[in-house]
């Protein structure tokens, strides 16, 4: 058989898989679903998106234009609005704060001056009132020892110490896009691979597969069904992935780093990489049974290690993502596709690790793709009994 018949084979196989899943109730559910979700992370921040807080200043008498400007800079720089009012006298001012007219009100005395603020607290407004009001006052006092308006804007262009963030993740929001990646790759690959397990088994438990073996080979029905499958597994995948990727870039509400564009379209890769990895394990498994119901236990060696696998993600979460047990959990192929996203997410992983964790999982898929498709071979030949993966591998 040549190359050409080979494929057309194995797209007749895959198109049939598609049919069917396409048509199943449970299939359209699950996406349905999925999209929703995908939706609701764009539009439900911009439903319940808080506006910037706004603040109100009253001063007795015309506020100095220093203060005004440095205030509205300081607004501008923090994020908030303000806004000044000009009452008559100290006491108006005060009444206003009392009243809840006014978040803070200035009243200068002559000497330090006086903030009044609400007794329940305002917040860090106060204090920045507070910064504002005695920064006018150096400026004042310094241009009264003749300093020059040029010196003393070089005296208050003196740059604070830079902080710099230090903790186990550079962006700890990023992070937390890793982490929902990993949950829905990690759902994704167990539906998707109970899937492929279940149709694999339906097939041969009710002689399909005999009489598609009669014309097709055994792995054309492997491939075929993997692809078919995994087709609907992405489809999946993008109904949630493409709705949050689109409002990230449209500027939605989430507060989420650019970055994390970046880290959900990485999660469809590593879903290709992991379905491709764990799809032939399940459906080699699933050839083992002698009914459906027998399905889960056939497979449970490898829901297993896709199970471990998310609980070292997890652990990547709660502790160090460079430590080596995240090291070695997200180069080792059978864990990489669920804990490598995770850490990738956290911003401290070299580039060079990223790309020899797809290049092992690769190929250990291929690797295990030829072993899977011997298993498969066997186990849907020999029915009528449960069937030991000894007898399958020819042992």
């Amino acid at each position: 058989m040549n190359s050409g018949s080979w494929w057309a084979g194995t797209r007749l196989v895959a198109a049939r898989a598609l049919r069917e899943g396409w048509s199943s109730k449970s299939w359209r559910v699950v996406t349905g679903l999925m999209l929703l979700a995908g939706l609701a992370i764009v539009i439900v921040p911009r439903m319940l998106g808080q506006q910037a807080p706004s603040y109100t200043l009253a001063t007795a008498g015309q506020a100095p234009a220093g203060i005004v400007v440095q205030l509205q800079a300081a607004a501008q720089f923090g994020g908030f609005e303000v806004e000044v009012m000009t009452v008559a006298d100290g006491a108006a001012a005060e009444q206003a704060v009392r009243d809840g007219e006014a978040d803070a009100a200035y009243v200068d005395d002559g000497q330090g001056g006086r903030l009044y603020v609400a007794a329940d607290g305002s917040g860090t407004f106060p204090a920045i009132v507070s910064q504002v009001v005695l920064a006018s006052r150096i400026t004042d006092t310094l241009r009264g020892f003749g300093l020059s308006p040029e010196q003393v804007a070089q005296i208050q262009a003196a740059q604070p110490p830079e902080q710099v963030p230090v903790g186990r993740v550079a962006d700890e929001d990023r992070a937390g896009v890793g982490f929902a990646v990993g949950i829905v790759l990690y759902l994704s690959l167990l539906l998707t691979g109970m899937t492929i397990a279940t149709a694999v088994a339906t097939e041969k438990t009710t002689r399909i597969s005999e009489v598609l073996l009669a014309v097709l080979r055994s792995t054309q029905l492997l491939v075929g069904t993997v692809l078919g499958v995994g087709v609907l597994g992405l489809v999946q995948i993008a109904a949630l992935a493409v709705p949050a990727s689109i409002g990230l870039l449209s500027g939605s509400d989430l507060n989420l780093p650019a970055s994390a564009v970046g880290d959900i379209s990485l999660g469809v890769v590593w879903f290709l990489l992991g379905i491709s990895l764990y799809a032939f394990a399940y459906a080699a498994m699933a050839t083992l049974v002698e009914k459906v119901t027998e399905v889960g236990t056939a497979i449970l060696p490898v829901t297993v290690v896709l199970i471990g696998s998310y609980m070292l993600a997890i652990i990547v979460v709660a502790q160090d993502p460079n430590s080596p047990v995240s090291v070695i959990a997200s180069l080792f192929p059978l864990s990489a596709p669920l804990v490598m996203p995770v850490r990738w997410a956290s911003g401290l992983v070299p580039g060079w690790q990223l790309a020899l964790a797809m290049a092992l999982t690769l190929a250990a898929a291929v690797a295990l793709a030829l072993l899977a498709s011997r298993i498969y071979a066997r186990g849907l030949t020999m029915s009528g009994r449960r069937v030991r993966l000894r007898e399958a591998l020819g042992r």
